[in-house]
């Protein structure tokens, strides 16, 4: 059972702090993993650095030093007759005369020596990064997807816990669609940005980082000619950044606005079909959808405008590196080599990358805090009905269950008034009325589904809002008047109250609800899949038995029927009428909101709803004798006029 009070203060101490920090707050669990798998870039883009790294040594230890033994050598033994080139030279003397060199044989064999190490040397060093960089990077890769996959299924399971310990009046008062976007779209969406911070982020800033270190050892002097600009890319990141975000949170408003639509067409298809209304739905989702596309556009065209400005600007930083090292080159300052600067523009190249990605990821980091926005709001949600810190376990009702001036209303109009009433333990009550009087409002209360405004209700003496909710619900079972079924076998739905017991005590709830009677004839038997969408392979009489028996099964000390059989045919309620009465006829308190007359005429006590107020109380003989509102609505269920009661 998940305890509301442990969900709220999980969150109640990060509701001060900045976005980005809550997010950060799922790794703690990972730390181990997140710093292997930043190690791991260290190491990856030391690697990708080195290669270019690598360029350097080849040229200045090996191809300068093997193009200065070409020299000392001579030309003429690699160039044919320099005459033709250079006219000065007319001394055939001279031009027949051999080169001088300046090297001694021992001189010429060190340095040639020297050139195979150092080649040798690059060529294992640039093989052992060719086998090396691939395994990295997949260890990287594929624990990075592993950490951020457990942190999603993280956040999902709190989201989850959230939603089912929020009270009803948070399930009534939003949209289907608006929830399931904000629990779906926007925790994918805050998922995204956790992703792309200890993802794309940290491993660009990491990668970036190495990538200056490398440069500054080559030429610091170029490096921080190079950094001069970095400020003005940052400036124009944060400026469209805080475009796409007001643009993402209107985006992410609208994702709810097309989820309800299509929830909202999904569940009603029924009657669409029937009213002939298909082009008119579609012309609603039509609108939502090109809403949608509108929005998301804006944010597209911020993020391409962003990345175009980002990516302009280190061209023209390139640009400027390079003129600027040629220069100092040409000019032989600062012991620039032609080494230095081809690895230098290479790994300017290499850092352009991930500086692209790192521009990129914070303006998407920007789209994606609208999500997480939206996401916390839910997490963020007061949870209105908790256990008090000093709320009691109670057991099965063994005194009465008492109302004292009860009020309560969804907004500024009450739903129910000052509402009195005393049931004993055992006793069968009815709660009639018109339709909006306010009869599943009292048994919601009674249920703690929602807390009075004014007034309380007690159970053996002890107040509601005293009583741990996980106890009292232990003691009730309710039957509703749409029955639902979970998806799964109709053995899952029957043991859903109370999963440990045995198979002869669900076979035995089984017959007694009339299951046995359909299950019979199905292939599975108890193992057949009710389907979803609340058990749509099954008739709504079968589904009805279904509910029935799962509340005969947990055996509560309290039970609730909320107009089971109303929405039945004739045959149907038969049977599960009968399966009600197994359930009327257990030592158990029960409350009955029913039209149908043979169920409340049983009643100990029939309490009459009008404008939320106890219009009349009595039994079934004493509110006839009356001729006030009961007998009124019970001659409108039966169409004639109700005989007088039996003396």
């Amino acid at each position: 059972m998940i305890d509301p009070k442990d969900v709220e203060h999980s969150r109640a101490r990060d509701r001060e702090r900045p976005q980005w920090r809550r997010l950060a707050a799922y790794c703690q669990g990972y730390l181990h993993l997140i710093v292997l798998t930043l190690a791991l870039t260290v190491l990856v883009a030391g690697a990708e650095y080195g290669r270019a790294y690598l360029l350097k040594l080849l040229i200045d230890d090996v191809a300068i030093p093997q193009a200065s033994l070409v020299n000392e050598a001579g030309v003429q033994d690699w160039l044919p007759d320099l005459a033709l080139l250079d006219p000065v030279r007319t001394d055939p003397a001279e031009e027949s005369r051999p080169a001088v060199s300046t090297l001694s044989q021992e001189d010429r064999r060190r340095i040639s020596t020297h050139i195979e190490n150092n080649l040798l040397a690059i060529f294992l060093l640039a093989a052992l990064i060719a086998v090396a960089l691939p395994g990295l990077g997949f260890i990287r890769e594929y624990i990075a997807a592993y950490t951020l996959g457990r942190i999603r299924v993280d956040m999902s399971r709190e989201a989850c816990a959230k939603l089912l310990v929020l009270p009803l009046a948070y399930h009534h008062g939003k949209r289907r669609g608006a929830v399931f976007a904000r629990v779906a779209s926007d925790l994918s969406v805050a998922h995204g940005a956790l992703g792309l911070i200890f993802g794309d982020i940290l491993a660009a800033g990491i990668r970036v980082l190495v990538g200056v270190g490398f440069m500054l050892v080559l030429s610091w002097q170029l490096a921080l000619f190079m950094a001069a600009g970095t400020p003005l890319i940052f400036g124009t990141i944060a400026l469209f950044g805080k475009l796409i975000r007001r643009g993402a949170r209107k985006r992410q408003i609208q994702v709810s606005e097309v989820t309800q639509r299509l929830l909202e067409i999904l569940e009603g298809i029924k009657v669409i079909k029937v009213f002939n209304a298909e082009a008119t739905e579609y012309a609603a989702y039509s609108r939502e959808t090109v809403r949608l596309f509108k929005r998301s556009l804006r944010v597209t065209r911020n993020r391409v405008l962003a990345r175009t400005s980002v990516e302009f600007m280190n061209q023209v930083m390139t640009l400027a590196g390079l003129g600027f090292g040629g220069y100092l080159l040409w000019r032989e300052m600062w012991g620039i080599t032609i080494g230095n600067l081809a690895a230098f523009m290479v790994m300017t190249s290499l850092v352009y990358r991930p500086l692209k990605k790192l521009a990129q990821g914070w303006v998407q980091i920007q789209d994606a805090m609208a999500g997480a926005e939206r996401y916390f709001e839910v997490l963020d949600t007061p949870i209105d009905i908790r256990d008090a810190p000093d709320a009691v376990d109670v057991g099965p009702i063994s005194d009465c269950i008492v109302a004292r001036d009860l009020s309560f209303g969804y907004g500024p109009e009450p739903v129910l008034r000052n509402l009195d009433f005393h049931v004993r333990a055992g006793d069968v009550v009815a709660i009639v009325g018109r339709t909006g009087a306010g009869k599943t409002t009292l048994v919601n209360l009674l249920m703690r589904l929602y807390d009075p405004q004014q007034g309380s209700i007690e159970i053996d003496g002890n107040n509601l809002q005293k009583i741990r909710r996980a106890s009292l619900v232990a003691q009730m079972a309710v039957v509703t008047q749409e029955p639902f079924l979970f998806d799964g076998s109709i053995r899952d739905n029957l043991l859903y109250g109370r999963p440990e017991a045995t198979e002869d005590e669900m076979l035995m709830a089984a017959r007694a609800a009339h299951v046995d009677q359909f299950v019979s004839e199905l292939a599975s038997g108890y193992d057949t899949q009710v389907g979803p969408s609340g058990g749509i392979r099954l008739s709504g009489g079968q589904r009805q038995r279904v509910t029935i028996g799962r509340a005969i099964l947990k055996d509560p000390s309290i039970l609730i029927l909320d107009e089971a059989t109303s929405s039945l045919d004739s045959k149907s309620e038969k049977f599960v009428q009968e399966a009600i009465d197994t359930l009327l006829s257990g030592n158990r308190t029960v409350f009955v909101i029913a039209h149908r007359l043979a169920t409340v005429r049983r009643a100990d006590q029939i309490l009459v709803l009008e404008n939320g107020a106890i219009a009349e109380r009595g039994t079934h003989a004493q509110l006839m004798e009356t001729g006030g509102l009961y007998q009124e609505l019970v001659e409108l269920q039966t169409g004639e006029p109700a005989a007088p009661a039996a003396p």
